[in-house]
């Protein structure tokens, strides 16, 4: 058993920004952070102190230009040249729940488009274009979900962050659970052979095996639909890169200004951050303990190899579009203590390796990588970053993911998982601890899926024509497929690649309004997908993504334009 531990003036203000945000303006490039305030608590303390999975509600009001100016701007200084001089943050507050929720709602009957599209300039709730900024889609239409439903979702997210975290604690057991991923061309196949190296089969666990273990870090994103049966159905889950929680959060909390009501809280930037935080904190600890051992055997006193500022690493694309997101929950990240960098993977593969198995940036030991990059196929997964990402797994630095972890979100392990959870659900309960409501909860949720390497040509033309939908290991949206297109993609099929049940999702029939770029529009016929973040080994409740699109788009993510970020209000 597995067992784990004047709206013009702001917009041009935007489209003043450098080219090259995410390297050389970037405001957590090279930054010395002055404060330490996080308390001495290690990674596992954050994770020995879960949540409840009852749902959190947070009670707005209008808020006064007095309160608002009351509040202060962390980190302001950072941002010089990018954020206009009258910007005033927006904070959350978790109250009781508001008599008034099940009032009418409609955004655009109190305040204009305009002043809607000046907040998200103002608080920099956008993606990075080539023109500089672009605010992000939103909908002025909540999403309303019962404190039931919106509690299910969280228990689900919990369970599946409890089974990858165990997974990845289990790498002769992951491994002989993927083996199909050996001949993949996917990144998941790399991934897998990667590890078959670290862990051949048949041997025996190390310390080393156990330090590699020790070093994970899950901050995970669990996606969910409703379906008509008002039944939540799992889409996917993101170990790597599980990002826009931060964005959803501070968007919720400016719509709270302007309306009553209780919302599904949303805290990701703190939560997520402080996850972050004390890790980077515990292994730098764990590295000055070490140094400690060292000079103390060879009766050196020189203090500055006892005392330095914990180093996180955020690994980006090179032009990264989801740069304000990540600046969001980094920032929050220096203000609890921890120096943060932003590198690419061609910089970090020129970091160096110490005598003492240390992670070397520009001479600084480091203590976190926080991958948000390295999912997909590109020139820059070569053979040399599969060697370098096997000597980090080797390390002592702490990785989130650590290759194990990215493997638990690949489509591969949830199609994988999902088949055993059906067919031997006795087995997967005993595995990960879980109790028989627990394992009847899963089963609802999970969607059938049929491996296409283990089909015949006239099988996967008869669940195609069913409305199965073809899916790849690729990540970041624009890899599934249905009709005709599945067909072609299936002639040409990945090792890897599966076939999963349409979802019969959920459509919100009432008038729903989105504001993009400078349009409102209404329509209605519209589908949401809620995303759970679950946080470290007890998979604490992180925070939500809640994104909707038009019922007809195949798929709903915001960067590609098919969906809106939107809000939850609980009745």
């Amino acid at each position: 058993m597995i067992q784990t531990t004047g709206e013009a003036s702001l917009t041009q203000a935007f489209l003043k920004l450098p080219h090259d945000l995410s390297v050389e303006q970037s405001s957590f490039k090279q930054l010395s952070f002055e404060h330490s305030s996080l308390e001495p608590s290690s990674a596992l303390e954050i994770s020995a102190q879960k949540n409840s999975t009852q749902p959190l509600l947070v009670q707005s009001s209008l808020l006064s230009n007095q309160s608002m100016n009351n509040q202060s701007m962390s980190n302001q200084s950072v941002h010089n040249g990018v954020i206009p001089s009258d910007v005033t943050p927006i904070t959350t507050t978790v109250l009781a729940e508001h008599p008034t929720a099940n009032a009418p709602f409609d955004l655009t009957t109190q305040l204009s488009q305009q002043v809607i599209r000046q907040q998200l300039i103002r608080q920099q709730l956008g993606l990075k274009t080539k023109a500089g900024f672009e605010p992000v889609p939103v909908s002025l239409t909540p999403w309303k979900l019962s404190k039931a439903q919106f509690a299910k979702a969280q228990q689900l997210a919990t369970l599946l962050g409890h089974v990858q975290a165990s997974a990845a604690a289990n790498p002769d057991w992951l491994l002989a659970l993927l083996a199909k991923l050996e001949f993949s061309q996917s990144v998941p196949g790399q991934i897998w052979r990667t590890l078959r190296n670290i862990y051949p089969a048949g041997a025996e666990s190390t310390s080393s095996t156990q330090l590699v273990v020790n070093r994970n870090l899950m901050l995970n994103r669990h996606d969910f639909m409703l379906d008509q049966q008002q039944q939540w159905q799992w889409v996917e889950s993101n170990p790597i890169a599980a990002g826009m929680g931060p964005l959803n959060a501070q968007y919720l909390a400016l719509i709270a200004q302007y309306r009553q009501g209780s919302y599904a809280a949303n805290d990701a930037v703190k939560v997520q951050a402080t996850l972050l935080a004390h890790a980077a904190i515990a292994q730098s600890r764990t590295h000055l303990s070490s140094t400690h051992l060292s000079t103390t055997n060879e009766s050196t006193t020189d203090k500055s190899t006892t005392h330095r500022a914990s180093l996180m690493l955020i690994v980006v694309e090179g032009d990264e579009d989801n740069i304000f997101d990540q600046r969001l929950l980094c920032d929050e990240v220096q203000r609890l203590g921890v120096r943060v960098e932003r590198v690419t993977i061609s910089e970090l593969m020129q970091s160096e390796l110490s005598g003492d198995n240390q992670l070397l940036w520009q001479t600084q030991p480091v203590d976190l990588l926080y991958w948000r990059t390295g999912y997909n196929p590109s020139a820059e997964l070569n053979d040399d970053y599969w060697h370098f990402r096997a000597r980090l797994e080797s390390t002592a630095v702490s990785q989130c993911p650590t290759l194990l972890g990215q493997l638990t979100g690949s489509k591969w392990f949830q199609h994988q998982f999902s088949k055993a959870l059906l067919h031997d659900s006795t087995t997967v309960a005993a595995i990960f601890a879980i109790a028989p409501d627990e394992v009847n909860l899963l089963k609802q949720a999970v969607v059938q899926s049929f491996g296409v390497s283990e089909l015949s040509a006239a099988r996967i033309k008869e669940l195609i024509t069913a409305g199965y939908w073809y899916k790849t290991q690729q990540e970041g949206g624009g890899n599934v497929a249905r009709g005709q297109a599945a067909l072609d993609k299936s002639n040409q099929a990945d090792n890897a690649d599966i076939l999963m049940a349409p979802i019969n999702a959920a459509i919100r029939q009432e008038a729903f309004t989105s504001l993009r770029r400078n349009n409102t529009t209404v329509t209605t016929e519209h589908i949401s997908e809620l995303g759970i973040f679950s946080l470290g080994d007890a998979a604490d409740y992180g925070g939500y993504l809640c994104r909707t699109k038009p019922a007809q788009n195949n798929e709903g993510g915001v960067h590609r334009g098919g969906a809106v970020l939107d809000t939850i209000l609980l009745s």
